[in-house]
């Protein structure tokens, strides 16, 4: 799935994601499966408990991490991409 950067982002509300050390788990009790994230990934989660749009998203991450813009845009919509193919984030256009 494609994410614009225009479009918002938020996670599934009935998901359950909890940190372990600086990475996240989080449980998806509809297909019985765990998912995984490192540190970064924790952060993308965190700033999806409200929707969001992928462009502020960047910027943000820009800002918390030592990244250029070209490789913080291809690997957030990569990692939103299969988080969206998961059906662990919705993405609309508002």
């Amino acid at each position: 799935m494609t994410i614009l950067p225009s479009d918002k982002v938020y996670q599934r509300r009935e998901l359950q994601g909890s940190r372990v050390g600086d990475d996240l788990v989080i449980f998806d009790d509809r297909v019985g499966k765990y998912y995984a994230t490192g540190p970064v990934g924790a952060d993308i989660w965190a700033m999806l408990a409200q929707p969001i749009s992928a462009a502020a998203l960047h910027e943000r991450l820009m800002a918390m991490y030592d990244i250029d813009f070209e490789t913080c845009r291809d690997q957030v919509q990569d990692f939103l991409a299969k988080m969206a193919d998961a059906d662990l984030v919705v993405a609309r256009v508002i």
